[in-house]
């Protein structure tokens, strides 16, 4: 059985952090290449303090955050008594002591999550932290303590812990974060500074997940929010965003300096294997890059492009570094054209019907996006919806297309014109934001009480969901569509045969409608292979009694063989092109 010093010792080694490393990083910021800058003591300080202390209480390093908040200088603290340092405030618990320090040394124990403290500054002033003490080695702990914003007597600071810090890796989380750049981008603005922010994506972690479990992928997830700390400068905050993203926060730092710090995060991470559970496990990052005023004017705008910039990263290979200046110029241009068309109402619907593919007749319609320019001129889909992606604006289209459809529904079915389906896509990130799902059902049940229609069970709305934006766990892909299912809405998987399919969320899920990739049907009149490919989805949808619906049908030769091989229903400009 390994003792607790052992466990300890290959805890902290899966860092790749020695004794001699950490108070080189102590003393630069980073192991290796120091950045050419000082810290600002204009600037608040956003990072944690580092302090080795040995066994006999004695402080070995000291980083400059730590010094900044205590007061002392690095040449001054080192080789003193850590109660030196650290002296108790006298309304201050006795929790952070000698005995406390070689008790962690010896049992290889650490202390976490975060203990409270107070300490008195070296000008006397108090300073409530709270902190971890983790054992380096067998003669030194290391302590990371933070700055609290409340006095530890305030009964509601536990809640100030949840609220700021990430329950499982201990960094500050995302509304931390937020605060912080916010706070930054007020002092970098009226002071002329600049300052950029990473975010960083560890590749593929949903095989972790998947090979060895959710406990060991949420141990992967603190060994690499130990080890990416050790590499980022004092002044610099990191935190985890979402998931496995973590976000870095770079005062003072331009492109060149965003893109040295996020190249040591890069190499951090795919360099040196964690060590878990008698594990060697490899892990590479993909980061993002965006820095103020260069890609934005706001730390909204700073984090599409951070986004953008991750997204261009693993769209291109994944495990590598990628700023601004690797995206497609075009990106920002369409952006800007997309930002004014959904502030100016231009984003508008237009239809395409779909057909039975036996006998030609109308039988549902989709509803299509299109940008209207001053004009009149419609610009369609594939030219704006990849920027709106990256640059995360589709929800907001996603938004009005939605209320579009619901609308012309109402009128429709109101008049007795139609009363056929009306198929809607909706992208995962409109799913995600139950804001928008609240807001857009609040619309709806006006308009169908507006038009008469309030006690339809069945409404005549599918909800389209392409088949990868079903990649997801199958309980949280229920639960982001349960709202539509008790609305009375139906379900349609889009681009079924993509590539990824998930034969479970047919059995799962009420889905009613298949719709077939259009690379697979624009291949199916003249390749043998797409053409038993579609025979066999066919013949699985109609042992479901699911109906199929075949997209881009082109020419007179598809047509025919859909129509032999029993395909249900059938769009595409051969039949008829979108209409307003």
């Amino acid at each position: 059985m390994t003792n607790p010093r052992q466990r300890a010792s290959d805890h902290l080694h899966t860092t790749g952090i020695s004794t001699q490393n950490a108070t080189n990083l102590a003393h630069s910021g980073s192991s290796e290449n120091p950045l050419p800058i000082q810290p600002d003591d204009t600037l608040p300080i956003f990072g944690d303090g580092l302090v080795g202390i040995n066994k006999d209480g004695n402080i070995n390093f000291i980083n400059k955050t730590a010094c900044k908040l205590t007061g002392w200088l690095q040449s001054d603290a080192e080789n003193k008594p850590f109660e030196e340092i650290f002296q108790l405030s006298d309304d201050s618990s006795e929790t952070l002591n000698l005995k406390l320090i070689q008790h962690i040394i010896k049992s290889g124990h650490l202390i976490a999550p975060l203990a409270q403290q107070v300490i008195k500054t070296k000008n006397n002033k108090k300073l409530h932290i709270d902190f971890s003490i983790s054992p380096l080695d067998g003669n030194t702990a290391i302590i990371m303590f933070h700055q609290l914003e409340k006095d530890l007597t305030n009964k509601n600071h536990p809640l100030l812990y949840q609220v700021n810090y990430d329950p499982l890796t201990h960094l500050s989380n995302r509304n931390a974060l937020q605060k912080i750049i916010n706070t930054l981008h007020d002092s970098a603005q009226s002071q002329g500074k600049t300052y950029s922010i990473l975010l960083l994506d560890l590749d593929h972690f949903k095989l972790i997940n998947d090979r060895y479990g959710h406990d060991t992928g949420d141990q992967l997830l603190q060994l690499v929010a130990e080890r990416i700390q050790f590499v980022i400068r004092d002044k610099d905050t990191i935190g985890r965003w979402a998931g496995e993203e973590f976000l870095c926060i770079l005062p003072d730092a331009d492109p060149a300096i965003a893109a040295i710090v996020a190249e040591r995060l890069h190499q951090c991470i795919n360099k040196q294997c964690f060590h878990l559970n008698q594990r060697e496990i490899f892990l590479t990052a993909s980061i993002g890059i965006a820095s103020y005023p260069n890609d934005g004017t706001c730390p909204e705008e700073l984090f599409c492009i951070a986004d953008a910039t991750l997204y261009e990263a693993k769209q291109n290979g994944r495990n590598q570094v990628n700023s601004s200046k690797g995206l497609i110029s075009s990106i920002f241009t369409v952006g800007n054209q997309l930002e004014q068309a959904l502030q100016n109402q231009k984003i508008i619907s237009v239809y395409q019907p779909i057909f039975d593919i036996q006998n030609g007749v109308q039988i549902a319609e989709e509803t299509l996006a299109r940008i209207q320019e001053d004009n009149g001129d419609l610009i369609e889909a594939n030219h704006f919806i990849d920027a709106a992606v990256r640059l995360q604006l589709i929800h907001r289209i996603d938004d009005q297309v939605i209320r579009q459809t619901i609308t012309r529904c109402c009128i429709n079915a109101a008049d007795n014109k139609t009363n056929f389906p009306h198929f809607v896509n909706i992208s995962a990130d409109f799913l995600r934001r139950p804001e928008l799902i609240k807001d857009i059902f609040d619309f709806a049940r006006k308009e169908f009480i507006a038009y008469g229609l309030s006690e339809r069970k069945n409404k005549p709305l599918v909800i389209e969901i392409t088949e990868q934006e079903l990649l997801h766990d199958i309980e949280e892909v229920k639960k982001l569509l349960a709202p539509f299912i008790e609305f009375g809405c139906e379900l349609a998987i889009d681009d079924f045969g993509s590539g990824y399919s998930s034969l479970t969320y047919l059995a799962d899920l009420p889905i009613s409608y298949l719709k077939f990739d259009g690379a697979l049907i624009k291949r199916v009149a003249y390749e043998d292979r797409a053409r038993k490919i579609i025979s066999g989805i066919q013949k699985l949808a109609e042992s479901l009694d699911l109906i199929t619906i075949a997209e881009h049908i082109e020419d007179q030769a598809t047509l025919d063989v859909l129509r032999e091989l029993g395909v249900s229903w059938g769009q595409g400009y051969f039949s008829a092109k979108p209409s307003i």
